[in-house]
């Protein structure tokens, strides 16, 4: 059996990513993201961690805007659009802990390989807005019907409450075996005409829903006063053209706090090959370091 595994390093290494997550007692969610698409982990951050990340993001908030936002009691006066918060990696060391908690990344593993890599960090911030629908597609780009493997997939950390009045995230069940994205008709939330298909999902601060690239999913408008804060996690294959630039302007304490860990480097592109951008052309050194063996 050890000889079979030298020679099939991918094998071995679904072998990992599957002993992980049997560890992780998260086989039955393995189930839910072949059969609906996605799958939600209960109570993934701590209480801490959750304050922390709300902190960091009310700070990026009152910087953008120049006051501080109640996510309690917030009206449409005060806050009364969708606004998304981008590039968020470097504003806290917390969402550095986020991006690597074990549960969600494994999954992650599962639809995508070892190999992946992040594509972007950022957070919706939602107020009480007949306009805050988010109308329903799939993060998969490119020609259609896409590729039955996932290429990119998303964890969203509900870091307030979720419900359909609170302005939740909608899954349609389903929707990634379809290959492409959703037309017109199907794409909206509310309303008299809205997809009868989407599933509200009803999450508490700390819980995520992690899901297949090409799964249908949007967010219903907030109707009731206070703000609904996310954190989306995108992530993408190798090969995949990310979102965010991280390669190259990781700052050194960052690269400092995770200088023995393989995978938060895998995580930020750190050795990938393509990108040149002199006469020399490749890092050599660098192509021969391409994935292989990472269950890609």
């Amino acid at each position: 059996m050890a000889a079979q595994m030298q020679e099939n390093p991918d094998q071995a290494a679904l072998a990992r990513t599957l002993a992980t997550i049997d560890r992780l007692s998260l086989n039955s969610h393995l189930n839910e993201l072949e059969t609906q698409g996605w799958t939600t982990i209960k109570g993934v951050l701590s209480q801490n961690t959750i304050e922390r990340a709300i902190n960091a993001l009310l700070d990026r908030v009152e910087k953008n805007t120049g006051k501080r936002i109640d996510i309690e009691t917030a009206t449409e006066d005060d806050f009364g659009t969708m606004d998304y918060l981008p590039y968020m990696l470097y504003d806290d060391e917390v969402f550095e802990e986020v991006m690597m908690e074990e549960k969600p990344l494994a999954m992650i593993s599962y639809l995508l390989g070892e190999s992946c890599k992040l594509s972007s960090i950022g957070c919706h911030f939602k107020g009480m807005t007949e306009k805050g629908e988010l109308p329903l597609h799939s993060d998969t780009s490119g020609p259609q019907p896409f590729s039955a493997t996932s290429m990119v997939a998303n964890v969203n950390y509900a870091l307030t409450p979720y419900s359909k009045e609170a302005g939740a995230l909608a899954m349609v069940p389903g929707s990634h075996k379809l290959a492409r994205q959703p037309m017109p008709v199907e794409m909206m939330l509310a309303g008299e005409h809205g997809n009868s298909q989407a599933v509200s999902q009803d999450l508490q601060p700390g819980d995520c829903v992690v899901w297949h690239g090409n799964a249908w999913h949007g967010s219903y408008p907030r109707q009731i006063p206070g703000i609904r804060m996310n954190l989306a996690v995108f992530f993408a294959r190798h090969h995949i053209v990310t979102q965010e630039r991280h390669k190259d302007v990781v700052p050194a304490e960052v690269l400092q706090r995770h200088a023995n860990d393989d995978r938060f480097k895998r995580l930020m592109a750190i050795d990938e090959a393509y990108g040149w951008s002199s006469p020399e052309g490749p890092d050599y050194a660098k192509m021969a370091l391409m994935p292989r063996g990472l269950y890609d």
